[in-house]
């Protein structure tokens, strides 16, 4: 028998509210908070590396990630990579390396079966492992099954993907530590006064913004790779004086905190170098005497008026390089470099034109995926004291049917109805209240101690399996992209390290920042 319309409608809407339950409990889950800072990655203690400090495996082995936009899968090196664990130099211009032997929870996939996203091309020459294990945050709690990858070919820092299908922002909220899987990100300072930055999955921290947002959109790129946070570049100048050759030119660049300095098209880091009278015969790289330090800004401008104004205290600095150790040191105290990458004589088709982790110390970032856009806003400066966060939650919970397509009760009956059919009626309505009643219960209480189990038994239902999701159709962020380069940093607090160069280094070889 069929339905009657107040039935019908009573079930529907105890499922309408039922359905907002689970979706009130998942942005009950706190924002993930992932402070940026010098981390210890030796098991000896004396390699440090600027990042964000994750344990991975049982026990924990601990790396340092740089957020990478153009990553979609959590990238991790091979201690053999590095020849041993105890060769400091490579273990902490690498991030951290990871010994699957050492690890008791380790499981090997192969990758059409793995639960990472599918879509990063990986180099033809290069040799890759695909598999799950327990991830440990730093404070709120661990994932098991978390996809990895780890990376046979030495010479670069470990990264954390916070791409446009990333599967690391998928298992945060799938693992129930994050509520969604937008995220605000500010990187911090690495000036002569370092300051930590933070990143918050599924939030933001409202005490790092000074002022509006602007909003973006994403995936609208026309750079040669992929570029999830692409803008366009109207004007830079130099204290007051443009670096573009006409007032018609612009620049695509893509926003990528993996990068730590901006990098331009070889003609404006040329006119860069020839309004800070930089002295390439004498230094190479942006590198200055410091008798003869530059004394001006850096002023970008975006297309639709946004500004920066990178100071001069953050845009020079120290002349630091990687000790034997792994460890940040100033390696001539004599000399200062700019937060602007040498690519003079690059070619430009070579040349991808990047506002890094620098340009990000002056703005705070928001991404969110799910609403394809991206917002910038004023940062508050490093150097003026923020007592706490201030952690604002954003929520974008599973979509639910909406008021508007709830169905139509039946017509009333007629005035010349029998009065057994108006009790049937009645009957009818009592009957589709209690069950909607009923119903609505029920699947109130069925959300409520399902997500109550789901919270208290987090650790052992999050198997490998239950992250698995069809393979996805997006462009790869890093189509049409040669192997990576090393990225050298700028200087840190506790004198963290930076990415080594091309090659594998001996034990107690030091590596200088070019």
């Amino acid at each position: 028998m069929a339905l009657k319309g107040p039935t019908w409608f009573g079930i529907w809407f105890g499922t309408w509210f039922a359905l907002l339950a689970l979706a009130a409990a998942q942005c009950d889950i706190s924002p993930l908070q992932l402070t940026w800072s010098n981390t210890t990655v030796s098991n000896d203690g004396l390699a440090v590396t600027r990042g964000i400090e994750v344990g991975i495996g049982t026990p924990n082995q601990i790396f340092a990630f740089r957020p990478a936009t153009t990553l979609n899968n959590t990238r991790i090196n091979n201690v053999l990579g590095c020849v041993s664990a105890a060769n400091d130099s490579c273990v902490g211009g690498e991030g951290g390396v990871f010994d699957s032997s050492k690890s008791s929870t380790y499981e090997v996939s192969i990758k059409a079966q793995w639960n990472g996203s599918q879509i990063d091309q990986e180099s033809s020459t290069g040799a890759y492992v695909y598999f799950n294990d327990v991830v440990d945050f730093q404070s709120n709690g661990h994932v098991r099954g978390f996809p990895l990858v780890m990376d046979s070919e030495p010479g670069s820092q470990s990264g954390l993907p916070l791409g446009t299908n990333s599967s690391f922002l998928r298992a945060a909220v799938m693992g129930g530590v994050a509520p969604s899987t937008a995220f605000g990100l500010w990187t911090g300072s690495r000036s002569v006064a370092p300051v930590d930055g933070l990143l918050v999955i599924g939030g933001y921290d409202q005490a790092r913004v000074a002022g509006p947002f602007t909003s973006f959109p994403i995936g609208n790129w026309s750079l040669s790779r992929s570029c999830p946070l692409q803008v366009t570049v109207s004007q830079v100048t130099y204290a007051g004086i443009s670096l573009f050759a006409n007032s018609s030119e612009t620049m695509n660049a893509c926003i990528e905190p993996s990068t730590q300095r901006n990098v331009f098209t070889p003609d404006v880091a040329t006119a860069f170098g020839r309004v800070t009278s930089q002295n390439s015969s004498a230094y190479s790289g942006m590198d200055y005497p410091i008798n003869q330090r530059p004394t001006g800004d850096l002023t970008i401008t975006l297309s639709n008026g946004y500004n920066t104004t990178i100071t001069n205290f953050e845009l020079f600095a120290p002349l630091r390089g990687s000790d034997q150790y792994g460890r940040y040191a100033i390696v001539n105290n004599s000399v200062i470099e700019a937060g602007v990458a040498d690519n003079r004589k690059a070619s430009p088709s070579s040349v991808l034109p990047t506002l890094g982790g620098l340009f990000l110390t002056f703005n705070y970032l928001i991404v969110d995926y799910e609403k394809s856009e991206f917002r910038l806003a004023p940062a508050v400066p490093s150097n003026e004291e923020v007592p706490s966060s201030n952690i604002t939650a954003i929520c974008t919970p599973t979509p639910t049917p909406t008021p508007s397509s709830s169905p139509t009760p039946s017509s009333p009956p007629s005035a010349t109805s029998t009065s057994k059919s108006s009790s049937k009626n009645v009957g009818a309505i009592a009957g589709g209240t209690v069950g909607g009643v009923i119903g609505f219960a029920l699947l109130c209480g069925l959300a409520f101690f399902s997500f109550r189990r789901y919270r208290r038994h987090r650790d052992s239902v999050n198997s490998a399996n239950s992250l698995r999701s069809p393979v996805s159709q997006i462009p790869s962020e890093l189509a049409a992209r040669e192997e990576p380069k090393p990225i050298h940093e700028m200087p840190t607090s506790r004198q963290a390290s930076v990415r080594r160069t091309e090659g594998r280094h001996a034990p107690g070889s030091p590596v200088v920042s070019p």
